[in-house]
Order: structure tokens, then sequence, then C-alpha cells
């Protein structure tokens, strides 16, 4: 245990400008781009003069807010934490993608796995710790970060509403759909480990066996397979549906840690499904949701898949260590 812990550490500290400093900045870059908006938004309200109150801006902001107001203000916030949060996943997926591409394979370019080799710390747990920081460690780090930015943007909305004479408290803070939302997001974050493990599984797999260039390895292998399915399919040869091999295999494979998200828009998350029906967001939504999810069968098989790959990983590793 304690040479996970050293190993763990040893991955956070050589990647820490990735997978700390990266969303920072992004967090950084969200506050001060609304800070912007909201500044630009209240010269454009001072500047308008009486007719300020026809502008949208200013039309959630009365101080007498109606039951439409606090309806709209509560889906305004729910985008915010779901746009929010699909940045972060955005910037996480991209840095992840590449780490993991050049976790195993760095070591073998460089040589220093022969270093590695010589210290008491098996294969196994090298690879195993790879496959933790990517699929436990980085994404509730990249939560934490999230959510800590949400919170400072909800800051900055209610000292905009009590500006103009609204509640803070009954637009923003005291909407009952905020914790079931919040609550989702967390309960979807072991989903979204389990739906990565695919892509973790691939890219290292990718990383430990091929001898250079493990970025087009990782590509054209899954994209090859799918058009080599696709010209079996037209041939009239029994082959596996394109839906299938597409959505569920390569994009998967490839974006599976890009958050809950499959191709084509096709979303897997609780909380963005209930925004687009257009409804308010409350405990019952949540609990069909997120049953749902852990109950259908892509997100286990995947899982499953994803821990076979990293496994080949481990042999790749093993071998290469002995070569």
């Amino acid at each position: 245990m304690n040479t996970m812990h050293w190993l763990l550490k040893r991955e956070f500290w050589e990647h820490r400008g990735g997978f700390f400093w990266a969303p920072l900045w992004t967090g950084a870059a969200v506050l001060a781009l609304t800070l912007l908006g909201l500044f630009a938004g209240e010269v454009r309200m001072l500047q308008a003069g009486d007719g300020a109150s026809n502008s949208a801006l200013s039309m959630l902001f009365f101080s007498e807010q109606t039951p439409g107001q606090i309806e709209h203000a509560a889906k305004l916030l729910n985008g915010s934490l779901l746009g929010v949060n699909a940045l972060f996943g955005l910037v996480m997926g991209v840095v992840l993608f590449f780490y993991l591409l050049g976790a195993l394979y760095d070591d073998r370019r460089d040589r220093s796995v022969l270093f590695w080799k010589s210290l008491p710390v098996s294969d196994a747990g090298t690879v195993i710790s790879k496959a933790l920081m990517a699929t436990v460690l980085i994404p509730f780090l990249v939560f934490g970060l999230m959510l800590v930015t949400w919170l400072l943007l909800q800051i900055l909305f209610s000292v905009f509403v009590l500006i103009h004479g609204g509640s803070p408290w009954t637009l923003i803070w005291g909407q009952h759909s905020l914790l079931p939302m919040l609550a989702v997001m967390l309960a979807d974050l072991p989903a979204h480990m389990l739906w990565s493990l695919l892509a973790v599984g691939w890219l290292l797999l990718c990383s430990a066996a091929v001898r250079s260039k493990p970025f087009l390895w990782a590509v054209l292998i899954p994209v090859l397979a799918g058009i080599a399915n696709g010209w079996i399919g037209l041939m009239g040869v029994p082959n596996l549906p394109a839906w299938f091999v597409w959505r569920e295999g390569i994009a998967r494979m490839l974006l599976g840690m890009l958050g809950l998200y499959g191709t084509w828009g096709q979303t897997r998350s609780v909380g963005d499904g209930a925004l687009r029906s257009g409804s308010i967001f409350g405990w019952e939504a949540a609990g069909r949701g997120l049953g749902a999810l852990y109950a259908s069968p892509e997100l286990w098989i995947g899982a499953l898949v994803g821990i076979a790959m990293i496994a080949g990983a481990v042999w790749f590793r093993r071998r290469s260590s002995e070569a």
C-alpha cells in the first residue's frame, strides 16, 4: 500500500501541470470571462437608461420575482452547472488522453524503464497506479475544482442580483433543483470511472505495446476496424451493427474520458437529459436516471473489457522490461 501511495505521488508530481494547473487555469478563465460578461451587461443597461427594464438581462433581476422568473433562473443555473462541468470534463479528457498514451511508452523511449525495473516496484503496480490516477484521483480532483469554480460563479451572480434589487436566496441559493443536480453529478462520478475504463485500458495497452507513434496506432486501429466492419457488411457477410461498433466501441475507446457523453450528441448524463426536456430537476428524476444509468449493460461490459486491456498492458510492460 505504501508503494502504491508513492507511485501515485510520482504520477502527480511528474504531470502536475496537466493534472492540476490546466483545470485551475480553466476555472480562472471561466470566472474572468463571466465577470467581463456581467460587467459588459451592466454597462449596456446603464447606457440604455430608462429602457433597461426591457432588456432580457434585467428582466431576471426585478425585486419582485414571479414563479416564471424563478423557474427560468433555475434552468439557467442548471445549465451553468452542466456547462462548467462539460468544460472541465473536456479539459480533463484531453489531458488524460495524452497522459495515458505516453504513460508506458515514454519510459521505454528514454530507457527509464530499466531504472524503475531495478526498484522493488512491480510492473502491475506501475500500470495500476497510472490507471487509478486516470480513472479515480484526477476525476475527483477536477470535480472539486469544477465545484469551487461554479460556487464562485454563483457568488458573482448573487452580487449581480443584489445590485439590481433581487433576492439571491430566492433566485439562486434557494432553488429546489440545486441539491438534486449536485447530488446527481457526484453520483455520476463512479459511473464516469466505469465508463472511462475502456478508454483507459485501450490507451494504456497501446502505450505499452507499440514501438513508436502510439497516437497513430491508438486512433487508426479502431477506425480501420470500424471501416473493415462496414465493408464486410456491404459484401453481405454477417457483421456487427455499425452503431454498436462506432458508438459503443470506437467512440468510447477514444472519447470515453470526456464525460458521460457518446458521439452524435447522445447524452448519458441525467442532469443534461432533464435540462434538454425543459423540466426542473428533482429528486425523483435523479433516482430514475441514476438507476437506469447503473443498470445499463454497456457500462459494465465496457468496464470489464477495459480491465482486461489493463491486464494486457501489464503483460506488455513486463515483456518490454525483460527484453
